[in-house]
């Protein structure tokens, strides 16, 4: 058994009804049963390669009258069966066994550090940093352990966004301010907590080994092949962005190693999907509900998540206009949250990040 071939559990995974049924029974503290109306739906597909996600919608029976027990709820299990079914994509024999055993230390790896993010998150609780809220977490227990997995809230009437679509200046201070408040509040991680998260490395190793050249090579051939008559001016366009930013995580991974960095903790893989929204009375305006998918979370430069927030996330007019206005937000917020200042303002952000970005803006 393996964590990329299908089981019989839920989504095809090695988690049962019965253990997610146990899990919410002990965190709401009910006799209340799953029942015969149960039900699994697949909302993960085209979000990520390393977990399936199921919307559970229980069918309580037996619950107390004073229970409020939820509706529905989210399952993310941790499994490479996503991986599994990118084979077809890009051709079978870049995914073959041998290589979908080396990457299952990845996969177990994220999902360990997203939990240990989640507990921490639990405990600062802090109103800055919105989150889902988590029924049960399981980690990898060892590395023949099959079940992993994160039991929260189903957040309805999300605004869904693809990574082509831009969040105004206006709407992103919330997700500034939160992945700013975490890095500051991380400070205070004892040497053996920050050892249960990755380097600054860990980025570019894990997308180096997903995507290697030949695999990106192959992939855009098969791209090419399908689409290249039709979109071929597309597909011109696209390609070299999905390169430049290979080549930014690796810029990413090696900033820290210039004189006045220093390291702190990141979310890491900010972008549209993993940011929930809502709209705001107005239709117009997000509201940001929740920040997502903590599994990349490691140590990096200060900073390093609002970069990559102004890059994936506002257009360029407001990156130009705005841009100053948010690494002023993101600084002020580390260094209140912190209690002091741990970089300055001036040889971590003006000099460096503005200046060195502009271009790309």
């Amino acid at each position: 058994m393996s964590l990329y071939k299908p089981s019989s559990g839920l989504l095809e995974t090695h988690v049962t009804w019965q253990d997610v049924e146990g899990e919410m029974q002990k965190a709401l503290g009910t006799h209340a049963v799953f029942g015969p109306n149960k039900k699994e739906t697949n909302i993960g597909d085209l979000k990520g390669f390393m977990s399936r996600i199921a919307l559970i919608d229980p069918d309580w029976q037996g619950a107390e009258d004073n229970e409020n027990l939820p509706e529905k709820f989210a399952v993310k299990i941790s499994s490479q069966i996503a991986h599994a079914k990118l084979a077809s994509v890009i051709g079978a024999e870049e995914f073959d066994e041998q290589k979908l055993e080396m990457l299952s230390a990845f996969t177990r790896k994220f999902h360990n550090q997203e939990v240990e993010a989640y507990r921490h998150l639990i405990k600062f609780n802090h109103p800055d940093i919105p989150y889902t809220k988590v029924y049960a977490l399981k980690s990898f227990s060892n590395e023949s352990d099959l079940k992993a997995y994160i039991i929260s809230d189903f957040v309805p009437n999300v605004h869904c966004m693809g990574m082509h679509q831009s969040i105004s200046g206006n709407d992103i201070t919330q997700l500034i301010k939160g992945v700013a408040t975490f890095s500051a509040l991380a400070q205070s991680f004892t040497e053996e907590e920050l050892t249960k998260f990755s380097g600054p490395e860990m980025m570019e190793s894990a997308f180096g080994e997903f995507f290697s050249d030949e695999q990106l090579d192959k992939m855009f051939g098969s791209l090419d092949a399908i689409f290249g008559l039709e979109h071929k001016d597309l597909l011109e366009k696209v390609v070299p962005i999905f390169r430049y930013y290979k080549t930014l995580i690796k810029n990413f991974a090696h900033i820290h190693e210039n004189p006045g960095f220093k390291l702190v903790l990141n979310h890491n893989d900010l972008w549209q999907a993993n940011m929930l929204h809502s709209l705001k009375d107005d239709g117009k305006s997000l509201k940001l509900e929740a920040i997502i998918d903590w599994q990349c979370v490691g140590r990096g430069a200060a900073g390093s998540d609002m970069v990559r927030a102004l890059i994936c996330c506002l257009n360029a007019q407001d990156r130009r206009e705005k841009g100053g206005e948010l690494l002023k937000l993101y600084y002020d917020t580390f260094t209140k949250v912190h209690g002091e200042e741990y970089f300055t303002m001036e040889e971590s952000f003006k000099i460096f990040y503005f200046r060195k970005f502009r271009k790309g803006f």
